[in-house]
């Protein structure tokens, strides 16, 4: 925390007085707070007399010396991030270099004293749990983009992203929605297949997704990938809308768990292991693909958990691709993860021998079976002998990745309820 005691005299009034500090890389949001004395209580016969003696405005210029906000006087504390902003501030990611704090001297009766603390918020990883693939009335879905988003921040989830076929209407309605990061996104979607793309700017996309040839459909993934787009491949082996384009596409992501688990999905989740296998590190994710409640799919249905370093979308988007992820059936789920040695899910441990891995499992249920898988096969089984929180230890052989799944009887039958991205050994 940054503490500043400024002073001003009547000579300072109506001038902007420039405050620089200091800002570091990995800071999620800046926080300042700043108080004078604004009015003067004067005892008279018969009461008091407020007088406003000083009045203070606030606002703030980024590394780049670009207004970031003003509140005039109106407020005594702001904030300011990527993923949320008090009203009148912009929001964006917070990149290091020399900010300034504007003070407007607007009244001074005589002399004041302005207090300033300026604290710096440090990103932290925290699991935040959301829906890759959501469907709103710009396309084919039922609900509005503010009805979508009310809804998703209802069911619990931290963000979601909006993919609509062939549109990115939708993301100029995102707005700045409080408690939930929403992504502006796309649903490329063709007669040979379907896929997601992601963005951190505003998604506003126009470039022709009607392609016809392989030829085209690669122009229009290098013009989203010049954007910084993320690219999903999804439901690639579902019955109606199969990716029929070809695997050996520039996407980091595949959408391995789509709705409520089905063959497919497991189709799905044997071709991403077997890519892993191949040395490809492709991230699995889930999505809902939610246009209308149905049963089985739902907002959440199946939810990706992911281990960002804030709530930004910059950090999202980056923690999916190095894969730090985890799903689960819904955001009430059980969470699975994988530790080996300090690496846990989508980083690198140096093998060696005596290595030991564990399996976490939140909000275990007694007879949940977890499944330990790598490049090898499976590798071993273990059934949760209580509810809540439950740890399993491996030995850990010369294998080039390990991941796992959890299997829950559910209405009488065996489901898949969880799964993880791999950590991987070198």
């Amino acid at each position: 925390m940054i503490s500043i005691l400024k002073k001003y005299g009547h000579c300072d009034e109506r001038t902007y007085q420039h405050i620089p500090f200091s800002v570091s890389e990995g800071i999620e949001r800046i926080e300042i707070a700043y108080s004078y004395l604004r009015h003067r209580l004067t005892p008279t016969a018969n009461g008091q007399h407020n007088e406003e003696v000083n009045i203070i405005d606030l606002g703030l210029l980024d590394q780049e010396g670009e207004l970031c906000g003003w509140s005039g006087s109106e407020l005594l504390s702001i904030h300011v991030g990527e993923s949320s902003s008090s009203p009148g501030y912009r929001r964006a990611p917070i990149h290091s270099g020399t900010w300034r704090l504007i003070l407007g001297v607007y009244k001074v009766q005589s002399e004041v004293e302005v207090t300033i603390t300026i604290t710096l918020v440090e990103k932290q990883r925290r699991w935040l749990k959301g829906d890759l693939h959501l469907h709103t009335v710009n396309s084919d879905g039922v609900y509005t983009t503010g009805e979508v988003i009310h809804l998703a921040k209802r069911t619990g989830l931290d963000f979601i992203a909006l993919t609509d076929h062939n549109n990115t209407e939708q993301n100029k309605e995102i707005g700045n929605p409080e408690g939930i990061t929403v992504i502006p996104g796309m649903e490329y979607t063709n007669y040979r297949g379907h896929a997601d793309f992601f963005f951190t700017d505003d998604g506003i996309f126009t470039v022709n997704p009607l392609s016809n040839t392989p030829e085209e459909f690669s122009l229009f993934v290098t013009a989203a990938k010049a954007r910084g787009a993320v690219m999903c491949l999804n439901h690639p082996f579902d019955e109606g809308s199969p990716w029929l384009l070809g695997f050996e596409q520039p996407c980091e992501l595949v959408e391995v768990w789509n709705g409520f688990p089905k063959p497919s999905d497991h189709q799905a989740i044997s071709w991403w292991h077997a890519q892993l296998c191949t040395g490809r590190r492709l991230v699995g994710v889930g999505g809902s693909d939610t246009h209308r409640i149905e049963q089985g799919r739902s907002w959440g249905t199946p939810t990706t958990h992911v281990h960002a370093r804030s709530t930004g979308r910059h950090d999202l988007l980056e923690a999916l691709v190095e894969g730090r992820v985890s799903i689960s059936a819904n955001a009430d789920a059980a969470i699975l993860e994988i530790q080996i040695g300090s690496a846990g899910l989508g980083e690198s441990q140096v093998f060696v021998e005596g290595l030991e891995g564990t399996i976490t499992i939140n909000r275990a249920r007694r007879g949940d079976v977890a499944v330990l898988y790598s490049d090898e096969g499976e590798e071993e089984r273990f059934t949760a002998e209580f509810d809540g929180t439950v740890l399993f230890s491996f030995p850990v052989k010369r294998r080039y990745f390990y991941r796992t799944e959890l299997y829950r009887t559910t209405l009488g039958m065996i489901m898949l309820n969880a799964l993880t991205n791999p950590v991987y050994l070198t």
